[in-house]
């Protein structure tokens, strides 16, 4: 049954050039627009929960109830990536990141029909096994079919994908949720998926060689970059992952960076609809900006890295963290009632973690490894980055309920302790970028170049 997941033998070289250009320019872009729309829709399959808190709170959910599903989901997400990651060098991506939105998407249509907690809890956790079929794997095509030199551009382009779902997440659900109940908010996207997971499996595709194809780098004429990845295995290029110290060091700006980012997509919703007075939809759709504008800034980042910063890809991480920070320092401390300035902080944020997405979230360690170990890297990134996703939803839903204030029966929530949470979170990840500033001239001196 494994065997049926491996990628395919390559096949005979195809020799006519026309050919060539016409099969390499359609596959990539039916597979980056399948990978876009498909992985959009992985989110709208794991952040309803985060939209639909206040709902189920009301329904008898308390906070550490959903902080613990929001966890269970996150750890087996982080595990599943490292793991998947790994598998995802060695396998047809065709075959992996379909049926990783059709279990998603069953999931989701089932507890669409659930009040039990420990429903949620298990099957909410079985969601994440299922999420972690997607980021690596699309990476590794990606890796598979831009070259080196392009990966970066591409990469921002394929990153509009997380916003695309966290978007029509924060819109979509919270209007589903008002039309018709926050069940309805699982089991009707649930539905729409399933029919989505088979559509992408139709266009994606596998390596180019297993259709007669050149290799990115090579067809591309980077003719060097692929003589020097070829002379390392799929296994040993892996291994340099795991002994490289820096992509180690990015791992552990991946935990904040998951810490600052799923904190605001988890519980903002809930955070402005408590510490500033807005009903849901007014939330939802403030909060839909942060997606937005992330959009805008992942599809940028590579271009803006390397037109502005002269691909120097950590100083152009450095420089967004700190745009980062001032929008999530906007957001926790403007004032209950002034919603235009809310949503310009929500954007500033947005944009910023748009684009550091793109770098703490694997380009910054994927630059830093052969292509064949692409998706360890991804994997390594991605378990630590989860980690830090299960953290704050451990660590925001206690601290709510630790703030919980009852009066005349009346339910009040204070977030001062989670607002420093959230904003040193920030910092500590932009602090952890510095070192990086060194990381390409250490990988040059380990390869004896000058």
């Amino acid at each position: 049954m494994f065997k049926w997941f491996l990628t395919g033998e390559d096949q005979p070289r195809i020799k006519d050039p026309a050919r060539i250009k016409t099969m390499y320019r359609s596959a990539r872009f039916q597979a980056v627009t399948a990978m876009i729309i498909g992985y959009g829709m992985y989110y709208v399959m794991r952040m309803t929960l985060g939209v639909a808190k206040k709902p189920m709170i009301d329904a008898g959910f308390t906070p550490t109830q959903l902080g613990a599903m929001g966890a269970a989901m996150m750890v087996v997400i982080a595990i599943g990536k490292f793991a998947n990651g790994f598998i995802a060098d060695h396998c047809n991506i065709k075959k992996i990141v379909p049926i990783g939105l059709l279990g998603a998407a069953v999931v989701n249509t089932i507890l669409g029909f659930s009040d039990a907690y420990w429903v949620f809890l298990v099957l909410w956790a079985v969601n994440g096994v299922f999420q972690s079929m997607g980021s690596a794997p699309c990476i590794v095509s990606l890796s598979q079919w831009f070259s080196k030199s392009q990966l970066a551009t591409y990469y921002g382009v394929f990153s509009i994908a997380h916003y695309v779902g966290e978007g029509a997440t924060y819109l979509g659900t919270a209007m589903i949720i008002v039309a018709f109940g926050w069940h309805a908010a699982f089991f009707m996207p649930g539905i729409a998926c399933i029919v989505l997971a088979f559509i992408m499996y139709r266009f994606m595709r596998d390596r180019p060689e297993t259709y007669g194809l050149p290799s990115a780098n090579e067809y591309e004429g980077e003719v060097a970059q692929e003589k020097q990845e070829q002379e390392v295995s799929t296994k040993e290029a892996q291994l340099m992952v795991v002994r490289n110290p820096y992509v180690w060091l990015l791992a552990a700006a991946a935990i904040c960076l998951g810490v600052s980012r799923y904190s605001i997509s988890s519980w903002g919703v809930v955070f402005l609809q408590e510490a500033k007075n807005m009903d849901l939809v007014t939330a939802g759709s403030i909060m839909s900006l942060s997606p937005i504008l992330g959009g805008v800034g992942s599809f940028f980042s590579g271009m803006i890295s390397d037109k502005v910063f002269r691909s120097r890809h950590s100083v152009t991480t450095i420089v967004f963290g700190i745009v980062m920070l001032l929008g999530i320092i906007g957001v926790c401390f403007v004032p209950a009632g002034q919603k235009m300035l809310t949503a310009a902080c929500v954007v500033v944020f947005g944009f910023g973690l748009g684009v550091i997405l793109c770098f703490v979230g694997g380009l910054l360690a994927v630059d830093l490894c052969p292509r064949k170990a692409t998706g360890a890297a991804m994997g390594v990134i991605g378990l630590l980055a989860y980690g830090g996703a299960a953290l704050q939803d451990i660590v925001n839903g206690m601290l709510l309920d630790s703030a919980k204030v009852v009066v005349d029966g009346v339910t009040t929530y204070h977030f001062e302790t989670i607002i420093e949470f959230w904003i040193g979170s920030v910092i500590l990840m932009t602090l952890l970028i510095v070192p990086t500033l060194w990381a390409k001239k250490h990988k040059e001196q380990e390869e004896g170049q000058p």
